[in-house]
This record gives structure tokens, C-alpha cells and sequence, in this order.
């Protein structure tokens, strides 16, 4: 008896359009969550790395408690239980879009904060002897030598966002995984239509892992070679 599969793509072809639609929401949700995860994620580094220390707690407690919680809780209760609390409905695309800026933003933290304190304390003492203020030290001497420690890592945070957003399609938001499964159903070709979600996912994430190996090797050269 024949078991082989008979693939057939070509029923692709005729519903390019809605891939390429979903494949743009995937992208635009990624986006806005990075736009606002970075902001957000900065803050919370200078929290962390305050001189109070309630401060220094309140903001340790919320990068915990938010990274302990599995995105796909925090886009489903955004989405059932905040506007319950607060009397106030987002769309599903806004609440998905505060859910993963949330979950992204503390790992953002961490990166951040990490690359600020990796800079060496002899140039930040140099440059208050020169007679900078704390701006002024942030923007010309820690900014600078923490953005180029931490690119690599941040580029491959971006790139998990990207997978992170097929939790949307919990809330029906017509990213690419949720118009994949949907378009399964109606062609009966679940093979070839999540083959090819797959495939298309690959080949945006694959160049941006090679792009952020790139990075990293050349600020090494450039910047921290012993």
C-alpha cells in the first residue's frame, strides 16, 4: 500500500493574499510591541539601578512577577479580566500589544541594565572629573559603549517577539499562525499551509540571528579586542 503524501502547494498560490495580509499583521504587532517594550524596558533599568532601595524592590519585584508569567497568560488576561477591573475595552490588537510591550519590556530591563553596569567605572569617573552631569555621562560616555554591548542580544530578543506574537491569535487577531490554521480548515491541506507558516517564519527569523551574529562579532573586533 502507497502511504506517501501528495503535497500540493499550489492551492497556496490562491490564497497568497491572505498570507501576505497576516504575514503584515505579524510584522506591525511585532513592531509597535518592540516600540514600546524599549521605552518601557529603560525605565525599568534605571529603577533597578536607583539609589533607593524601595525603588530598587518595587521595580525587581515587577521584572520577576512579569517574567515568571508565561506571555500567553498575560495576553489572555489583559484580554478577559482587565477590562473587568478597569470598566475600559481595548481591541484585541491593542491588548495583545501592551501584553507582549509588558512581558518584552522586563527582559528589555535586564539587557539594559546589564549593558549599563558592564561599562567600565574608570571612564564614568573620568567623565564627572571632566565636569559632566549624570546626563551628560549617560549620553556620552555609558550610552554609547552599553548600546554596543548590548545590540546582539537586544536584536535577538526582537526576534523572539516576533514568534511570541502567534499568541495573538488566542484573541482571533489575524496574525499569520491564526489565518494558517484558519486557511487549514477551509482547504483541508493542513501539511502544506503549516509547512509553509513554518517555512515563512524561518525565513524572517533565520536573517535576523544571522544579521545579530554579524554585529556582535564586529563590535568585538572593533570595540573589545584585548
Amino acid at each position: 500500500m502507497n502511504t506517501a503524501y501528495d503535497w500540493d502547494f499550489s492551492l497556496l498560490l490562491r490564497h497568497s493574499d491572505v498570507l501576505l495580509a497576516a504575514l503584515l499583521v505579524t510584522f506591525k504587532l511585532m513592531l509597535m510591541v518592540i516600540l514600546l517594550a524599549i521605552p518601557f524596558g529603560f525605565l525599568l533599568a534605571i529603577g533597578r539601578m536607583g539609589k533607593t532601595a524601595p525603588t530598587r524592590y518595587l521595580t525587581a519585584g515587577v521584572i520577576e512577577i512579569t517574567r515568571s508569567i508565561p506571555p500567553l497568560v498575560w495576553v489572555v488576561w489583559f484580554y478577559y479580566c482587565l477590562p473587568i477591573l478597569t470598566g475600559i475595552s481595548f481591541s484585541a490588537f491593542t491588548t495583545v500589544v501592551f501584553a507582549l510591550s509588558l512581558y518584552t519590556g522586563v527582559f528589555f530591563a535586564e539587557l539594559f541594565r546589564a549593558g549599563l553596569q558592564s561599562v567600565d567605572r574608570g571612564a564614568v569617573e573620568a567623565g564627572y572629573a571632566g565636569g559632566m552631569s549624570n546626563l551628560q555621562v549617560l549620553r556620552r560616555i555609558t550610552g554609547p559603549i552599553a548600546f554596543l554591548r548590548i545590540v546582539p542580544p537586544l536584536i535577538s530578543q526582537c526576534v523572539l517577539t516576533m514568534k511570541q506574537t502567534s499568541l495573538a491569535g488566542f484573541v482571533a487577531i489575524p496574525e499569520l499562525l491564526y489565518e494558517g490554521q484558519r486557511l487549514s480548515i477551509h482547504t483541508f491541506r493542513p501539511m502544506e499551509v503549516l509547512t509553509t507558516i513554518a517555512l515563512i517564519y524561518a525565513a524572517s527569523v533565520i536573517p535576523l540571528t544571522l544579521i545579530a551574529t554579524n554585529i556582535e562579532q564586529k563590535i568585538q573586533r572593533k570595540y573589545f579586542r584585548q
